[in-house]
This record gives structure tokens, sequence and C-alpha cells, in this order.
């Protein structure tokens, strides 16, 4: 009984935690594109800011400024920019090129202009708006970046699945098949001064990584990945 009552508040925990990564990387999934003559644009009927943020509900976005999107299509790629203005400005550059340098400064990023609560699901959101908040919709080329976060069982018997008889990528079967016994629950570890998060982490163009990421605990929050272990490279088979 004593073991039950230990184990069973870690779990419920890690439920907390992949709950929130599904959920999340249920709707980033549903995101589509849809053509604007020329460009493809985010199709508004699968994507709402407002909704998307509503996923992060411990983190809180910096005073006087509000969260954006801008799908950046360059033909052979696409990739959406989360960006952070003031509340009283807009972007008004339309020159491309413009844009693109403006969108991929650091003051007008939107990982820049939020905080988590001080709690493991706060640092927990805030590292995955900060790493994989912008995985979604991603167009051609830019998939070979994409990447998701895998954290319970039932993913990795999809991955495994994905890779079995798949024509179009190759894995070693004998690591594919070690995947099956290795934990997927995301950790976290923390004291006075930062936290330390677990998860894995499949890129899908390249491998799946057990990695471990630093935050500070006080501003600026800083981000550090400290630990990266490959468990299955993953090789693919044709060109975009």
């Amino acid at each position: 009984m004593l073991i039950m009552i230990s184990i069973n508040p870690l779990i419920s925990k890690s439920q907390d935690y992949c709950d929130f990564i599904q959920k999340t990387q249920n709707y980033q999934d549903s995101v589509k594109l849809k053509s604007n003559g020329e460009f493809d644009i985010l199709d508004s009927n699968t994507f709402e800011i407002n909704t998307y943020l509503s996923f992060f509900d411990k983190i809180e976005i910096e005073k006087g400024f509000k969260i954006n999107v801008c799908f950046f299509d360059n033909f052979l790629d696409g990739n959406p920019y989360l960006y952070a203005l003031k509340e009283n400005e807009k972007i008004t550059d339309k020159n491309k090129k413009s844009l693109y340098k403006a969108l991929n400064k650091p003051d007008f990023r939107a990982k820049n202009h939020v905080k988590p609560k001080d709690s493991e699901i706060g640092f927990l959101q805030y590292l995955f708006f900060s790493e994989m908040g912008e995985q979604f919709a991603l167009k051609w080329h830019a998939n070979y970046e994409r990447k998701y976060i895998i954290c319970s069982s039932d993913m990795i018997n999809r991955l495994i699945k994905e890779h079995t008889d798949d024509e179009m990528f190759s894995v070693d079967s004998i690591s594919l098949e070690k995947l099956k016994r290795y934990p997927p629950e995301p950790t976290i570890k923390s004291n006075d001064n930062y936290y330390e998060i677990t998860w894995i982490e499949n890129r899908t163009h390249s491998g799946v990584f057990k990695c471990t990421y630093h935050i500070d605990r006080k501003v600026p929050f800083r981000i550090v990945r400290i630990n990266e272990d490959k468990l299955l490279d993953i090789y693919i088979n044709f060109l975009y």
C-alpha cells in the first residue's frame, strides 16, 4: 500500500503532462493551409490564435503585448511564425524579405514575451511553447524540421507501426523494438533555481531523441538543452 501511495501521484502528474502535450499536438495536426492566390495561408476554419493560446493556460503573456501568427510561404517551404507586438501595433511591412527579417528578430518572437507560472506544468508548457509551438502547418521542405513529443506507450506503438514496412523511411529494426521498453513519460525535476525537463522528441526526418532541458526559474527563464541521446536513427528514402 505504501508503494502505491508513493507512485500514484507520479503517474497522475505524468498523465497530466501527456494530456497537455497530446491535446496541443492534436490541434496542431488539425491545422490546414489554403491558397490565397499566389501563396498559401493558414485556413482560419482550422486555426484561431486565441483557441491555440488557450491550451497554454499556465503561461502568461507579457503585459501590454499580444501574440499573433503569420504564415510565411516561400514557395518551396512554409512555416508559421508566432510573433508578439505591443497592443497598439500592427505589422504593416508588405515587403517579403523585410517581413521575414522582422519575424526572426528576438524582439518579435512570441516565446520571448511569455513567462511560466511557477509550477511543473507551467514550465512544461513554457518549454513546449518555446521549442514546439510552431510545429504546425509545415509546408513541403519545412517538413525536414518536423518534430513532436512522444509521451505515452500508445504513441510509441503508433511510431513502431508507422515505421514497419514503411518504404519512405528506413529505421533499424532492433532499435525500433527497444523503444517498446523505453519509458516515454516526461519527467520534471526542480530546485530553487531551475527546472529540468526530460522528454522524447521524434524528429520525423532524422531520429528519436531523449532530451533534457534546463530552464532557469527566474527572469528571463533561459532554456538550455543540456543532454541529448539518440534512441533511433530515421533515414529518409526520398527528396521533397
